[in-house]
Formats: C-alpha cells, structure tokens, sequence
C-alpha cells in the first residue's frame, strides 16, 4: 500500500514536501513506511493445505485430492486488486478492491477462478508485540466468490462437491491476514508481505455474503488471551465449528500461535456458570497453517438440545475453568452485510442500503427492535434511528447523504461511525457502519487546468509518487498524452483494480469535470482569467514562479569561492536582484487588483528538485547546484529561454515602446507616459501569441487579462499604501495603481528575462549592459562578452568572461537538511539556514502585506540567509567526503512525528 497518503496533514498541495514521499527514517516521519505503494494486493506463495470432505474428514494428501498442495494466485489477465482506506482519519476498515483469485491444483492446472465482492476487513486487533512495543495488527476479510468459472474438467472430489453445493454461482471466502512486514524496526527482504490464511466453502441462498449469520463469541474481559470469535453449529453433523483464524496471539510477528492450552466448549446458565460439552479439537501446532485456525467440537443430542437455549462459550478446562470466550447476555447477535460506504449527494450515488442480520442462538431472531446512533454533532446523513428485523431477522437500511460542505478544504467530504445493536442493549452495540459523504461539488462551466483540473490530480501525483514513473498527473503535457487512459480509468467501475484513483475518494461530480476537461479539445483549456478573483490566483502563481528561480541562482553565487571566478558572479548577482524586483512587482500588482501575496507558510515554497510553479516549463526540473557551465546552460538558460511571439502572423523581434516616452520617479511612481505608447502596449499584449507555457505565456495572459478586466471597471480597488517602492531596485519596481502603470510593470519583467523579444540578429537589443537574463547567462557559458560586430551583428567576440572550476566549492547537488542524520552538525546548521530563509519569507510577506517600511528588515534577513548558507560550505556532505553542504532552502510546513 502507498502510505504517504496516511497522513491527513500531506493533502495540503501547498504544504506538500519532497521528503513526504521517502521512506521514513525516524525521527523523521516522511511519507511513513511505504510511500511508493501502488495500493496493490498479490498473493504469494499461497498454498492450499487441507480440504475438508462433506463427511468432516480432513485430507492433507494431494494422492486424495489434487487441489491439495496446489495454489491461490492472482489473475493473470489483468491488474492486481487494490486496498484501499475509506479515508485518511479512517484507516481502520480497508476495503479489497478488484481481486479475482485463480485456484490451481498440483500440476499447476487452473481448476477455478471468481470475482472477489470487495469486502472491508473486521476485528481487527494486536495479535503480537514487536520489539518496539508497538502492535503488529491482524484482521479478516470475509466475502463471496462470484461469477465462478470452472475448468472443463475438474478431478478433485472436493471442488465437485462444492460445486454441487453452493447456490447462486457464488462460493464463499474467509481470509486472516496479519504480519505485513513495515520494515519500522529493520529493512528485511521481506518488505510488504505478510501472512494470510483462509478457507474457501460454498454458499447458500439467503445468507449474507461479507459474514456468517452464526453466533458470536466475545472477548470475556479485557484479561481474556483471546479475541472474538464467531461459531456455527451444524446440527446435522452434530458440529460446531469454531473460527479461532483470528483469536490466538501469536509468539511474534508472523510466528507460530501461543500455546493457549486444552480448549473447551461450554455453554453457561444465567449466572453465567459453564457447563462443558465437549473438548475443542483440532487446535495443534500446525492447525493455523493447515486448517486456517478453524477448530470443531462433536456433540451428543442432548447437548444439541443445550446449545440451542443456552449461551456457548469457550472455557480453559484448567483453570476450574476459566471463561475466555462467550456469547453476550441474551445470545443475540446483529451484523451488517457490508459496512463501508461511500455516499455523493446530488446524485445517483446519494444513497445507499445494507442489511442488518440478527440472530439469537444461532438461529434468525424475528422482531429484534435495532438502534442506529450517528452520534454527535449530526452528521449530515437521512436515517431512521431504529428499525425492526422481519420474520427472518433482516432489516433494511437506507441512509442519504446530505452536501455536508467542505469543513477539511483539501479532504473531501466528512466521515462519520454509525453504531448499530439491539435496542434493549443500548449502550453495547454489535458494529459500526462506516460512511464517507462527499460534497456537493458544482463544476464550472468551462474547467481550466491551472483553476480546476490541476489542484485536483496533483494531490494525487503528490501522495503516489510511484505513478510519476509513468505519468505525471500534475505536469500538463503528460495528462494530455495519456488522456485515453486516464479517461478510461475514472470511468472503469468502482470494484475494477482499474479504476482510478485506487483510493476511491473522487466524486462523481470531480470525476465528470476532469473528463468533459479531457473531451472539450485537442489541446484541453490550460488557463482562463474571467475574474477579478482568477486574476489574483494567477498572480499569485506568478510571484511564485519568480520567487522559484532565486533559490537555484543564488544557490550558484554562493558556491563560487572569494575572489575567484568574479565576472561571472557579477553576472549572477545581476539576475538575482532582477528576480528579487519581478517578485516584488508581482506582489504590487497582485495588491493592486485587492489582492493578498501570500509569501511563505501556510502556503506554497517552491522545493527542488522540482518544477516551476503556474504550470510553466513544466518538463524543466530545476535544481540546487554549484556553479558549472553545464547547470547555467541546462537550467538557468532554459528557465529565461525568450521568447519572439507571433505578432499579425510574424515574429516579433524588435522593442515595443521606447524608454523615453515613460517617466517614474526614483520610488517607482508613474509620473507620466505617452498615451500613445500605452496604446501600443496593449495592442502589443493583444496581438502577442507565445508559446503555451513559458513565462512570457504566463506574463501575456495576465496583461490581456488586466486589459479586458479594467475594461469591465472597478479592477484596480487595493490600497496605493500597500504598495512598495525599492528606489535601489535595478530597473524600476513600479507602484501599481492602475491599467498603465500594469502594463508598464508586466512589460518590464518580459524585458528584463522573461522571454524578452529582443533579437541578436536585428538592431534591437539595446544597451549590452542591459541584457536579457538569458544573454547574460549565455556569456558565461560562451566564455565572452556580447558585441556588435563590424557588421553590425551582435555575436560572442567581446571581452572574455572566463570559468575556473577551481574558484567552485565542491557543494553537494541537491542539499537536503532531511537527507543528512538527525544529530549531526550538517543537519543542525542546514535547519539553522532553513530558518533563516523561513524568516525572510515571513518578512516578506509582512512587507507586501501592509508594511512595506519593513522592507529593510528583509534585505537584512536575506544577508542573513547568506551568512547561514555561507557556513555550510565549510561542512562536509558525510564523514571523510570530499563535497560540502550548501544552502537547501527548505521551509517545512508540517512536522509529523520528526
């Protein structure tokens, strides 16, 4: 199973680590002990070791019958089955999705093969104690094998009687599972596995199909070594038949049963005396494995008679003797034929029905008067509080779900524990109905990716990073190219090991969103800004974009020894602080349109490895790494990559408006501008066609929309106060109060780096001195200055601009403050710099958020973050390496367990 999805805290896109898809590695909790789980269910090495005549006797010897010795395995035509929670903050009734079992004899005949009914596992208990202290758990699984197919011909005795007996083309299935193997403790080969055992016997119209209508035995007492366990008699053989598969703690994880001793069948009087019937037999070394823990007791008639009127019990004949095991008060017994359910108001799937069976002796108790309690507060569920069982014990349950909202924001929906028993037990019930109820959920009506499709099945390529080996549901690009797939999968039936997600937990109304997105083109819609409201979301993306590209160049700057290596970290330096203004235009315009930039936690920090933010250049992993010619080439030069639009079916090469017709004072107020070059700005922004998902893309449809938007009026309605002047900033931070002032601003940062369109070839790339973010990365890797040719052509042939590998400190690719031991000094100083970076964020936040004369105590703490990152150089990366660590620039959101 994947178990990053566990942790209720990890549903947060925004606050969504790296780290929470490692194995854990305490005390850090990461993404706990099998983050790359693909939900998955196999068998292996199962083994059939017994099969039980109709007569009772037991054969071990496959001379006698061929299915012994033989094999429960998989399907071999399609998927594995998936387990699956019913939600994050309900783990404790997984459901068997999508199982079909094949059994094989001896000779590795297929002889059997049926669909599993998906069934949600029951009592589940500590059946050992690891070395730690902590549970190892086990439970049972119970359900029914339908749309059997058989083999032509079968030569085993047992299946043909089965075949005889079982009605309605079903067969039924009981399994035990405990001892999976979390590797917590220690990394063995074992890792995921676990131990299961299980019977397979026919079934009989009019029973209910996910457990036995028998009797139930009960823990007597907390003191009891047993757990519960249910029982039949079979008066025709004069049997009772006692499922111990589940009640006998084992030795260790995965090891043989506790001794529990000599085991009796008793029945007690209303004083709770015993009186034993019979001694319990078959309970020996080997019965766990051989008989899957299943044990019998032969009775006389007249202790038939007894056990038809009396409570049955299992007692410990040598302690005078002990009651272990015992059917409640008055021998009653309610149980629901399924149990977990998944309830989508608004639609098809708003409702849902189980039956609660009821017995007392054994036998269908008629008239029982059944409680259902939801508890408090109400749940947002339509059910009767009591129901009454007809002439064969049954009753009907229906319960609708109401839209309960959305109080979890990033978990769907709420949960609730429905218990249920008989009325005159009030207080004791029998079991719990587990319910998930969705919210209602309105798609629009045109989805977008970025706005609607994304949020969603990022959480997913988040909390499944094994499914990233495959498609990339967060990258754009890839959910396009798979989209038959994808499509096919959301809409596979909810028991198809096919269907997507595996864990269930999508509405329908999501669902149908994400595929009308898939169906409505070629190229479904990417990013639509309508709104006010979709104007600040974008922004905000924006201003992360920008904040995502100065950890990795400052990273860089930083690994360039004193004095060494000094043009080009003048180069570098010069970007850095262009980023730093792009960033801090982005959360002007964002407060000019009433918006609120959200730097820092709670909210999204750009991590690496890892992609830009807003959906641009989303097949670019941008790393932390020292400087190298290949790093500025690969990345940096990708990241700034320009961009010439389409402009009247050309490409556009050249300036748009000239610097002289705009006047700014040193503070970064608009004093004047030509209307005239305003007007051809935005016919530029209008015409402009670039290329869907770059940065200039992302910069262009913000214009467009501030254009159409301020259009429509009441656009620019944030507080001029909120703005922020940087008069040292390099070009200038403008403070935005209206459309021109926007546009001049967007224009800016497309100039400075973005996709700026200026061409080598042609007469407008202006000042050297002033380049491009890309040309300037692209001197170093040249190794020369841009100059103007004698022919006028802008070309690699000025001043040399050289690289020395030398003046590099050897920094770790990639530096992780999580990868490095938990009481090490590498890890004490690499916090100590995240803490650093955190406060900057935080400071620059409050800046752009109402106090922008704090902005000097930003630029104090990003000296800070540097002085931090600085002292990290001179730590080695492990004991004798000869890398050092460098800057991470982490700021963890969540903290679970570490």
């Amino acid at each position: 199973m994947a178990t990053a999805n566990n942790a209720p805290q990890y549903f947060d896109n925004d606050l969504f680590e790296p780290r929470f898809q490692w194995r854990m590695n305490m005390p850090d909790a990461n993404g706990l002990w099998n983050p790359r789980g693909p939900g998955t269910v196999r068998l292996v090495d199962v083994t059939v070791t017994s099969v039980c005549r109709p007569d009772g006797r037991q054969i071990t010897d496959a001379r006698e019958d061929p299915v012994v010795t033989g094999r429960l395995v998989d399907d071999d035509l399609r998927t594995n089955a998936k387990m699956v929670d019913l939600d994050p903050t309900n783990q404790m009734v997984p459901e068997i999705y999508g199982w079909r079992p094949r059994l094989l004899d001896k000779d590795g005949k297929e002889v059997l093969r049926g669909d599993y009914l998906p069934s949600a596992v029951e009592d589940l208990w500590p059946r050992a104690d690891l070395p730690s202290g902590r549970p190892d758990m086990a439970g049972t699984y119970h359900s029914v094998l339908t749309g059997l197919t058989w083999a032509p011909r079968v030569d085993s005795p047992l299946l043909n009687a089965l075949r005889e007996l079982t009605e309605e083309d079903m067969l039924s299935v009981k399994l035990t599972m405990d001892a999976v193997e979390d590797g917590v403790e220690h990394w063995p080969d074992n890792i995921t596995l676990g131990r299961i055992v299980g019977s397979i016997g026919p079934y009989y119209a009019g029973e209910p199909k996910r457990f036995l209508a028998g009797r139930r035995l009960r823990k007597n007492g907390a003191k009891s070594p047993l757990n519960h366990a249910p029982c039949r008699v079979d008066e025709k053989t004069s049997t009772v038949f006692v499922d111990l598969g589940n009640s006998i703690r084992a030795t260790k994880r995965g090891g043989p049963l506790e001794n529990v001793g000599p085991l009796r069948l008793a029945v007690l009087d209303d004083d709770g005396k015993a009186t034993v019937l019979a001694p319990l037999q078959g309970i020996d070394k080997g019965f766990y494995e051989r008989s899957a823990g299943i044990a019998t007791a032969h009775l006389d008639r007249r202790h038939l008679e007894l056990v038809a009127h009396h409570r049955l019990a299992l007692v410990d004949a040598a302690q005078k003797p002990a009651t272990l095991l015992s059917e409640n008060a008055d021998a009653s017994w309610v149980h629901a034929d399924g149990f977990v359910f998944r309830l989508h108001p608004g639609g098809h799937g708003e409702a849902a029905s189980t039956t609660l069976y009821a017995t007392r002796y054994g036998k269908p108790a008629p008239g029982l008067r059944i409680s259902l309690d939801a508890g408090k507060p109400p749940f947002p569920l339509v059910l009767p509080s009591e129901v009454v069982t007809d002439a064969n014990g049954r009753a009907r349950v229906t319960f609708t779900g109401k839209d309960p909202g959305n109080p979890r924001k990033d978990i769907d929906g709420v949960t609730a524990a429905i218990s249920y028993g008989p009325l005159r037990r009030a207080g004791d019930p029998d079991g719990t109905l587990s319910i998930r109820v969705f919210e209602t959920y309105q798609p629009p009506r045109r989805p977008t990716w970025l706005r609607d499709v994304q949020p969603i099945l990022q959480r997913y390529a988040n909390l499944f990073p094994v499914m990233r080996d495959i498609c990339d549901l967060g990258n754009y690009r890839h959910v396009v190219q798979y989209r038959t797939y994808i499509k096919r999968t959301l809409l596979a039936p909810v028991d198809s090991p096919n269907h997507m997600p595996v864990t269930r937990d999508l509405s329908p109304g999501k669902r149908d969103m994400i595929v009308n997105w898939l169906d409505s083109a070629a190229e479904p819609p990417l990013l639509e800004i309508t709104t006010p409201a979709e104007l600040r979301d974008i922004l905000q993306q924006a201003m992360l974009v920008e904040l995502a590209t100065v950890p990795p160049y400052l990273a860089a700057l930083l690994s360039i020894k004193p004095g060494r290596n000094v043009q080009i970290a003048r180069l570098i330096r010069a970007v850095v602080l262009e980023e730093m203004q792009h960033m801090a235009q982005v959360c002007n315009l964002l407060n000019a349109v009433g918006g609120k930039p959200r730097i820092g936690r709670p909210g999204r920090v750009p991590t690496y490895p890892g992609k830009l933010p807003g959906a641009v250049l989303p097949d670019l992993e941008v790393r932390l790494r020292k400087l190298s010619l290949e790093h500025v080439r690969d990345v940096f030069m990708a990241i700034e990559q320009p961009q010439h639009p389409m402009v009247d079916g050309k490409p556009f090469k050249g300036h748009v408006i000239a610097p002289e017709h705009v006047r700014v004072s040193r503070s970064g107020e608009l004093r004047s501008v030509d209307d005239k070059a305003i007007d051809t700005l935005q016919t530029w922004f209008t015409k402009a066609e670039y290329e869907p998902q770059t940065i200039a893309w992302l910069y262009n449809r913000i214009a467009r929309a501030i254009i159409e938007l301020d259009a429509q009026g009441n656009l620019f309605t944030g507080a001029p106060s909120r703005q922020v002047g940087w008069p040292d900033a390099p070009g200038t931070l403008y403070k935005v109060t209206d459309k021109r002032s926007a546009l001049l601003a967007i224009h800016q940062i497309v100039e400075q780096g973005e996709g700026t369109p200026h061409d080598l070839d042609g007469d407008g790339l202006g000042d050297p001195g002033e380049l491009g973010h890309y040309y300037m990365f692209q001197e170093i890797v040249e190794g020369r200055q841009l100059k103007r040719n004698a022919e006028g052509k802008w070309v690699f042939e000025g001043p040399e601009i050289p690289f020395d590998p030398e003046g590099v400190f050897p920094v770790i690719d990639d530096p992780d403050s999580y990868r490095l031991p938990a009481d090490s000094v590498g890890r004490r100083e690499s916090l100590r710099c995240d803490t650093s970076y955190t406060n900057l964020l935080k400071g620059l936040n409050r800046v752009f958020n109402g106090h922008p004369e704090e902005l000097d105590n930003a630029v104090g703490l990003m000296f800070q973050v540097q002085v931090e990152a600085k002292k990290l150089l001179a730590i080695p990366s492990a004991d004798g390496a000869r890398t050092v660590l460098g800057p991470a620039f982490q700021s963890p959101g969540v903290n679970l367990g570490g």
